[in-house]
């Protein structure tokens, strides 16, 4: 790892890596580089905006398909940078920020030609798993391909700095089947570039559920318990094209085309009690079906006004079109306890929605507007056009809306409803900012571009204009709305942006929707009414966000604070009142005052040694929700306020040795909840969750046999069902071989040997508290075979 001007540079050869690891093995090794759950990257404490292959972007900048096929072995070196924007680039002075990027090299004999990466895999409990992916150059086409299909649902690497926990393993089983190929041309001046990406996925998936919910209310304590599984057959097909052209102005092209195919089987069944009495029981089946379709087309550009005042003007055009139809069939099989009744019911829906957008922008920007500071202007207009039709039938069973007869004498008016919303939305952006410059050492060739300070207002001018049709409602409303919503932004970057601090505050209010104009009742569930509100006001809220980082070479340490604060002067919360005697829930939308969130982290991560073999990591973070609900019994007179304030704290850490072939982690995480309410009969709520292990990976110097192994155990406490509050002891373990010069690798790994792993959820607010435990892919053992192999092109 060296510095080259103002790039980092990790030579990718300098580290030693088990055959047939790949590109996200590589990332993970690099020190001062960390990467979370969602497999976003960050070097030295800051998150790389992008990453790109050969300093092009790559399968619409989808992180995750490179990281997890291009081969290790074909990279040169990765070069941390920050790159200016193609706005900047062909107007000739940044006009925006300069992107955080990650910059994979390939080496030389891999930038013609192609190189391809096979793999199948079978196993125990019939699991399997196979893939191809081809990436190919010629000197101005990129090409790749990409093909998978497999019922492991699982990504995360044995051996290697993953996130086993219970929250983060796969909740269902999953079957997917995919495809996609992208496709890359740039001109020899590098003015032109033309990206098109194809896309087939297919997913099959079984989920199984069990959730336990516990309402808070004075005087009575209603518990329900449920199970339910579902099956849902998806599949989906994606054409993406960006035309791109940076000489002298800006000019941007993109279409987008999605179509997505969708069915679904479902059962539950559901026992309710109140203070331990068992009041009713439920079964309910489902089936239905569905498509949706999505297109859009933008444009947008940016040319100079005056190029020596730095003076220009930005645009976009931008038009999209979504259809949704879907229906479903529902049985509702209902046994009330207490009056020893059976109430059968089934539902048929018919939903059908045609959406229609337009937007307009134009940005004008006017440097050294007065002194050091900056003036923008930013004009949207936008127009949506909504048409959504929502049927309820009632049959005698199980039955589609196509196989319905006499649909006229079957509809339930009450709950079917025709909808057309109009809207006209203007948007005026006015703001200031101070532009700066810093480098990141003193002989560094690029300045880097932020804004010192930001304020601005935004005046945003709403036209509504709804019809709406249900039962004897057929009404028409209209709504014009001008709101203004403050912001303001501070940034400091002090010693060659290594100690960096941000501060933003902004004003927000979020207007409803019409409809809670409307008196409503949505009975169409039999244990739930949906009931609006036609004197609820619109939402408003402050967020103020605070973060400092501080990083040293030495050491590569890096360290940082973030806190934030959201404070709802006007929230909307859903008001809930329980009927003891029918066991049903009326749901209604209310306005409180008061409820508001902080939360606050603290992380740490140094090397150790001076070759950087010891890492260590370090973080805490804590949370508190103070949340107000309104809760009642069927014949009180007034829903009372409840408040309930709940803290979260975390800290987790872990120890790593990593040195030629020898890799190992020793990790802990403890995690602390607590719930307590106004209510009298609140009884305070703890849970506990915390884990302990190692990671560990080794390759055996001559026979280059590679040990991977994941030991940890998950422990829970505190959890309302007791058949939660376990200790899972997770072990995983694999060995793999490369055969025939490195081509061929063989590997053996196992998942979760013990049979301890599952997933369990848990929630918090001032209603109630719920507990939910989801399937988890069964154990296995499974065989793999990698085949890698590149070919370049005779001259």
């Amino acid at each position: 790892m060296y510095y080259k001007g103002d790039t980092l540079v990790y030579n990718a050869d300098a580290f030693q890596l088990p055959e047939g690891s790949m590109l996200d093995d590589l990332i993970k090794q690099m020190p001062g580089v960390t990467m979370n759950q969602s497999g976003e990257i960050y070097v030295n404490g800051r998150k790389v905006d992008e990453l790109l292959l050969a300093s092009r972007s790559f399968m619409g900048g989808n992180k995750k398909v490179l990281m997890e096929n291009l081969p290790y072995f074909t990279v040169k070196d990765i070069k941390v940078y920050e790159k200016q924007s193609d706005r900047s680039v062909a107007l000739g002075y940044d006009v925006d920020s300069k992107s955080y990027v990650m910059d994979v090299q390939l080496k030389n004999q891999y930038t013609n030609g192609y190189v391809a990466n096979l793999e199948a895999a079978g196993g125990t409990r019939e699991r399997w798993l196979a893939r191809a992916f081809v990436l190919g150059f010629t000197d101005r086409w990129r090409y790749s391909f990409m093909g998978n299909t497999n019922n492991v649902n699982e990504s995360r690497h044995i051996g290697e700095q993953g996130h086993w926990t219970p929250q983060t393993h796969p909740k269902s089983l999953v079957t997917t089947y995919s495809a996609a190929t992208d496709l890359n041309y740039l001109s020899k001046n590098k003015a032109v570039e033309n990206n098109l990406n194809l896309a087939y996925t297919s997913i099959d998936t079984e989920q199984e559920t069990h959730t336990r919910r516990e309402l808070f209310m004075e005087g009575c304590r209603p518990v329900s318990s449920s199970q339910s599984r579902m099956n849902t057959d998806n599949w989906s097909v994606r054409a993406q094209n960006r035309f791109t052209y940076k000489k002298g102005l800006f000019l941007n092209s993109s279409t987008d085309f999605r179509f997505d195919k969708h069915g679904q089987h479902a059962w539950s069944q559901l026992e309710q009690s109140d203070n331990d009495a068992l009041t009713l029981a439920q079964r309910h089946r489902m089936r239905g079906a569905g498509h949706t379709l999505d297109f859009s087309e933008s444009v947008n550009g940016m040319l100079n006004l005056n190029r020596a005042k730095k003076q220009n003007l930005s645009y976009s055009v931008h038009f999209g079109y979504r259809q949704e139809e879907s229906w479903s069939a529902q049985r509702y099989d209902l046994w009330k306890i207490p009056t020893q009744t059976r109430e059968l019911r089934h539902n048929t829906m018919d939903f059908s929605s045609h959406l229609t957008r337009f937007h307009l922008q134009a940005v004008y920007h006017s440097p050294k507007f007065l002194g050091h500071m900056c003036f923008m202007v930013n004009e949207e207009l936008g127009y949506v056009d909504v048409r959504n039709s929502d049927y309820l039938y009632h049959p005698d069973t199980l039955l589609a809306p196509s196989e319905l007869d006499m649909l006229e004498a079957l509809t339930d008016p009450g709950n079917s409803y025709r909808s057309h919303r109009r809207q006209l939305r203007n948007q005026l952006d006015l703001c200031l900012y101070s532009p700066r410059t810093y480098k990141l050492s003193p002989n560094a060739p690029v300045n880097i571009r932020y804004d010192l300070w930001r304020l601005g207002v935004k005046i945003p001018v709403t036209w509504q204009k709804f019809r709406y049709q249900r039962a004897v409602i057929d009404t028409l409303l209209y709504d014009t709305r001008t709101s203004f919503i403050p912001y303001g932004e501070l940034n400091l970057r002090m010693h060659q942006g290594r100690n960096n601090f941000h501060f933003r505050v902004e004003f927000e209010k979020k207007p409803n929707s019409l409809l809670n104009r409307l008196a409503i009742r949505d009975d169409r569930s039999p244990l739930v009414v949906k009931l609006n509100n036609p004197a609820l006001k619109e939402k408003a809220q402050t967020s103020v966000q605070i973060d400092y980082q501080s990083r040293k070479e030495k050491y590569l340490q890096n360290w940082g604070l973030e806190a934030r604060l959201t404070y709802l002067h006007r929230d909307v919360v859903q008001s809930v009142k329980y009927n003891a005697t029918s066991g049903v829930y009326t749901y209604r939308p209310l306005n409180v005052r008061g409820a508001y969130s902080t939360s606050g982290c603290f992380h740490l991560t140094r090397s150790f040694d001076k070759r950087n073999y010891w890492t260590w990591q370090f973080n805490v973070d804590a949370d508190f929700h103070h949340s107000i609900d309104h809760a009642m019994l069927d014949g009180e007179m007034f829903s009372r306020a409840q408040a309930v304030n709940t803290t979260w704290l975390g800290s987790n850490t872990y120890v790593q040795y990593s040195r030629d072939q020898l890799n190992f982690r020793v990790l802990g995480d403890v995690k602390w909840r607590h719930s307590a309410g106004k209510m009298r009969d609140f009884d305070q709520l703890t849970a506990w969750d915390y884990h302990y292990g190692l990671y560990a990976r080794y390759t055996l110097p001559v026979l280059r046999t590679t040990l991977s192994l994941d030991a940890v155990m998950y422990s829970r406490r505190g959890y309302g069902s007791s058949a939660l509050n376990t200790n899972d002891f997770v072990l995983n373990a694999s060995v793999s071989q490369p055969l025939w010069k490195g081509r061929l690798i063989a590997m053996v790994e196992g998942f979760d040997l013990l049979h301890q792993l599952s997933s369990v959820d848990y929630s918090v607010n001032a209603q109630g508290r719920t507990e939910t435990w989801a399937r988890s892919l069964p154990h296995y053992v499974m065989l793999h075979l990698v085949f890698h192999f590149n070919r370049k092109p005779k001259r």
